[in-house]
């Protein structure tokens, strides 16, 4: 089967994380190949970690906004490639002239990365007649990943969506802790957050309960990692910072940095399954997150992670409290939880359930 996958970029974050950890599994049988909109650079995490078997692809653009001539440029990358399958990862818009013209020919899948409403782009609420026109006459299929994205695509396109939770490849964790440096003490429990700086992930609510935590006496650190998507959200957040709130940028050793980690922070206002919590659970970090989304699919509070009830600083301040102040005995029995709940989420499981639906939808 000869595969496309196709998004504006491999930088980093949790698309495209599970973009490459798909690519590579699926090409240990199949004939696949990335896509990148944008001109790929020396520090796109993901594209770097492609597989050898994966063949790469860029259109080259640079400029960032609407170009008409990219649509034509995927419309011939389609063609000639003679694809049997193209997997379309958000921004539909890119992908409209494709999907009219080459239907018949090729089975175009589409997979929602969070609630199907916040997804979509600007530029997709100018066209969303067309898109749910396609969704409805079987010209794109969705493939939703969490029933919580699986309830909204159905509210808004009136239509069925399959199911496929996202998945991660299990790492191999190196001897080496990179958390150490930043203790503090030597009981300074080290949480970490990977995420863009973006509205979603709600790192000021975040850093705002750090900087409570820490005013009372709590000792805790907590790690900040991610690309700075949105400035205002980056200068909003910058005032927190300090030897116990420290910004790491981007890394592409996440999977390392939550191995010798105590907790997994995300207080996202909404999310669709983040890739980080898989991550998360793969290594055994105790994931402390709000409820929404996929989230509840995976995380049962105070069994393998927190909940908080909200996304609000409140909350969310409650759930760190409760994760704090667990026992040693306690707090390691989650950890081993996290662990046991992961095997579900292996990105060899989410690979045959993908290769399954291209070939028989």
């Amino acid at each position: 089967m000869k595969i496309l996958h196709i998004h504006p970029s491999l930088t980093s974050g949790g698309i495209e994380a599970m973009i490459c950890a798909l690519a590579n599994e699926m090409a240990k049988t199949e004939d696949v190949t990335v896509c990148s909109i944008f001109e790929p650079s020396s520090e796109d995490v993901f594209w770097n970690k492609l597989s050898p078997k994966v063949k790469k692809v860029t259109l080259g653009k640079t400029a960032t906004g609407f170009s008409f001539s990219i649509l034509i440029k995927i419309v011939r990358i389609i063609r000639s490639g003679k694809y049997n399958v193209v997997n379309i990862h958000g921004m539909f818009y890119y992908y409209v002239l494709s999907v009219f013209l080459l239907h018949k020919k090729v089975r175009f899948f589409y997979t929602v990365h969070s609630d199907a409403k916040m997804e979509n782009t600007s530029w997709d609420q100018k066209i969303i007649m067309l898109k749910k026109f396609c969704f409805q006459h079987g010209f794109l299929h969705p493939i939703t990943i969490s029933h919580a994205s699986q309830l909204s695509f159905k509210s808004l396109y009136n239509c069925e969506s399959t199911l496929i939770f996202n998945g991660v490849v299990k790492p191999n964790i190196i001897n080496e802790n990179p958390i150490e440096i930043y203790r503090q003490t030597s009981q300074t429990r080290v949480f970490i957050h990977a995420g863009r700086i973006d509205t979603p992930k709600n790192q000021l609510v975040l850093c705002k309960v750090f900087h409570r935590l820490i005013k009372e006496g709590f000792d805790v650190v907590l790690l900040i990692a991610g690309a700075k998507q949105r400035e205002d959200i980056y200068h909003s957040i910058e005032p927190y910072f300090s030897e116990r709130i420290i910004y790491l940028g981007e890394r592409n050793d996440i999977p390392q940095l939550m191995a010798y980690s105590d907790g997994m922070c995300l207080p996202s206002i909404w999310e669709g399954l983040p890739v980080t919590l898989l991550e998360a659970l793969s290594v055994g970090c105790v994931p402390i997150c709000s409820n929404v989304g996929g989230i509840p699919d995976v995380i049962e509070s105070e069994f393998n992670g927190f909940l908080s009830a909200s996304s609000s600083e409140a909350d969310y301040y409650t759930a760190m409290k409760l994760c704090l102040s667990l026992s040693s005995d306690a707090y390691r029995q989650i950890k081993r939880n996290c662990l046991n709940s992961f095997s579900k989420y292996d990105i060899t499981n989410t690979a045959k359930a993908y290769l399954n639906a291209y070939e028989t939808i």
